[in-house]
């Protein structure tokens, strides 16, 4: 069975076929994608759900499903993945991320269950450096990143390979432990 973590609000679990509609939604929804280089059609969204839910079966970490506990809701993910972007200096690295739907953001969410994923990640499973990285514009995320207590990484930063030169987030800010 996968891990589950959990916080007072969000339960961090496997993912469930239930999951799969309103993960479709979220990511196709153009505000809650504005720091991305686009939009992800149903099917893209079926086979990443599917990707997700495999590898968090079969690892001590992944991007667990993100479920507001008072409700039972979908709210996205939040974890650990392993990153290896050909060409980015301090790849492959662990990164922790997280995407939740504009409904639960400015609730202080992303930061409570980033702070459990990131203590697990650490303490449980000896990973000595956890990276998070984003597209500059992305504010919130980077409050949520300084919120954890990762630091700036200024010399790490990097224009994204897999994002069209031209892409106004193609530059991404580098954080770590």
């Amino acid at each position: 069975m996968a891990v589950q973590l959990e916080t007072p609000r969000v339960l961090l679990r496997a993912w469930h076929d239930s999951d799969v509609e309103p993960w479709i939604s979220l990511n196709a929804d153009a505000e809650n994608l504005r720091y991305f280089p686009r939009l992800y059609s149903a099917e893209e969204s079926r086979a990443n759900h599917a990707r997700l839910r495999d590898l968090l079966a079969d690892n001590p970490f992944g991007l667990w499903a993100a479920e507001e506990k008072s409700s039972g809701e979908f709210m996205g993910f939040v974890g650990l993945a392993r990153q290896e972007i050909p060409g980015v200096s301090f790849m492959p690295c662990h990164e922790i991320g997280w995407r939740l739907d504009k409904k639960y953001w400015g609730k202080g969410y992303a930061t409570e269950a980033a702070k459990v994923v990131l203590d697990f990640g650490l303490q449980d499973l000896g990973i000595n450096e956890i990276f998070s990285f984003t597209a500059a514009q992305n504010l919130p995320s980077i409050n949520v990143m300084r919120k954890i207590g990762l630091r700036r990484r200024a010399e790490l930063d990097f224009d994204h390979p897999r994002i069209e030169a031209g892409n106004p987030v193609r530059f991404h800010v580098v954080y770590s432990t």
